[in-house]
């Protein structure tokens, strides 16, 4: 079952944080001494006198090692490390203090301060427990960061931090240009390592996977998720997925987990490729309202469907769609005259495919639209003019 890339939990306060860290530095400390093996003969290899070479070409040094030339120019348009540069700034890493510590990351989305990140990050600063944190890109400095307002129904909290100035704000992209195969960056603090970048590609769209409810237990639905296969491990979430140009197109939020495979000592498996992501376009929005309100809301059909495939359509007479298998009788697609039984096949320029699609595509719109609902009963086309209402619970 996809489980949180979460954060990195510290159970016991200080004393987690001193023996994550320790063991985070255990690592560093094999990989500096395994460098500096490798240093040490490589400053040999250089310090030699060069065989030939003048030109700035290869050379072939004293011991009889080819040594080249300087690596390729990093920062080309379009490249990975001229998006990574673009978007570095603008991640943060997140840290909640007190007896139920975590390690996350967030993303600056508006230079005067707002920050957008993953409920189940701060859960235990939201819950009274702690502390929140920000450390910015290549700065040691914490700054302390206000709760702004959370939505534990997307799993999107906004935070704001005062550091004195101007910041550097993600330039926000289009999810909905994303197609199967697009390159993307994830950037965070995996394990506690920030300004981590690892890439990938849009493994799949419109992925609902459900994941740990930080609301008193069970799980939620992640809907219209952006799957990828790059790197996201606990520590990630909040942080960005970015596309070619540098831009954000997905909020990191949560990774697949192999069934019955056994946790790490910290109750986290690893990236296995498969991680998934809010996509941006709806983020912005979950986003924007809480700034704007302190809470989001949530636009409601009134209905539950199940999918009708295309093998199932050739089998019943029925359209692909959302078949509608409930519905609220005081909600607005009551009102408006749907069915159980009616197909939903598409609400305003927007086709439904199924099921996932029908609460995707409603989550899009405001509470208050009026949308054209596309349907098919009894084998004809029709149509109703939905007004959406807030979904209460």
């Amino acid at each position: 079952m996809p489980r949180h890339p979460a954060e990195q939990e510290r159970p016991d306060g200080e004393a987690g944080r001193r023996r994550f860290g320790g063991r985070a530095l255990a690592v560093v400390a094999l990989v500096a001494g395994v460098v500096g093996g490798v240093v040490g003969g490589v400053c040999v290899a250089w310090l030699a006198p060069d065989d030939a070479g003048s030109d700035g070409g290869p050379v072939t040094a004293g011991t009889g090692m080819v040594v080249g030339t300087d690596a390729p120019a990093a920062g080309a348009p379009g490249s990975v490390a001229d998006a990574a540069a673009r978007a570095l700034p603008s991640v943060v890493t997140v840290e909640v203090r007190g007896q139920q510590g975590s390690t996350g990351s967030g993303v600056i989305i508006r230079p005067d301060g707002y920050i957008l990140t993953n409920v189940h990050v701060i859960a235990a600063a939201a819950n009274g427990g702690g502390e929140i944190v920000v450390t910015r890109y290549q700065d040691v400095t914490q700054i302390p960061a206000q709760l702004v307002g959370q939505d534990p129904k997307t799993d999107l909290a906004v935070l704001r931090i005062d550091a004195g100035g101007q910041l550097p704000a993600a330039t926000l992209g289009r999810s909905s240009s994303l197609r199967v195969g697009t390159p993307v960056i994830a950037i965070g603090a995996p394990l506690g390592l920030s300004g981590s970048v690892s890439t990938g590609i849009v493994s799949a769209l419109d992925r609902s996977p459900s994941e740990p409810s930080t609301a008193g237990g069970g799980s939620a639905l992640l809907t219209g998720a952006i799957q990828t296969d790059a790197a996201i491990n606990p520590g990630s979430s909040g942080g960005a997925l970015v596309d070619g140009n540098g831009q954000v197109v997905g909020i990191n939020t949560a990774i697949g987990s192999v069934p019955g495979a056994p946790a790490g000592d910290e109750g986290q498996t690893g990236n296995i490729g498969v991680g998934f992501a809010i996509p941006i376009d709806y983020a912005r929005s979950i986003a924007d309202e809480i700034i704007q309100t302190g809470h989001a809301t949530h636009p409601y059909l009134g209905i539950s469907a199940t999918t009708v495939t295309q093998t199932d359509a050739a089998a019943t007479g029925r359209a692909p769609g959302a078949l509608i298998r409930d519905v609220d009788p005081s909600g607005p697609a009551a009102a408006a005259g749907l069915r159980v039984g009616d197909v939903v096949t598409r609400i305003d320029d927007a086709a439904v495919s199924g099921a996932n699609q029908l609460l995707e595509t409603a989550r899009r719109h405001h509470v208050g639209d009026r949308v054209t609902v596309q349907y098919q009963r009894a084998g004809r086309d029709a149509t109703a003019q939905v007004t959406l209402t807030e979904q209460k619970n």
